[in-house]
């Protein structure tokens, strides 16, 4: 039995690059979510459930776009790294 160390690394290299990836879009997109509304002071007081203040400014549009967009690109990643996998989705 022999190992194919360089199959070994590629896999190996994917995977982690695929982790990053995958990671990165997902903490884009949970960052992008948080964007305090525009012209709100970068530090505000701590609020609790029973006064918070309902009216409150909404984050920018273009912000929650990108956010949203994150999250699919990461779903997509996910997708792809178990139709890899899963070989009869694939006839491998």
């Amino acid at each position: 039995m022999t190992i194919d160390w360089l199959a070994l690394v590629i896999v190996l290299v994917a995977s982690i690059l695929a982790a990053s990836i995958t990671v990165t879009l997902f903490a884009t997109g949970i960052k992008l979510l948080a964007v305090p509304p525009r012209g709100s002071a970068s530090v505000a007081p701590a609020r609790d459930d029973e006064t918070d203040d309902v009216s409150s400014p909404t984050r920018p549009k273009s912000a929650t776009a990108a956010g949203i967009v994150c999250f699919a690109l990461s779903g997509i990643v996910v997708l792809i790294g178990v139709y890899l996998i899963v070989p009869a989705l694939h006839g491998g």
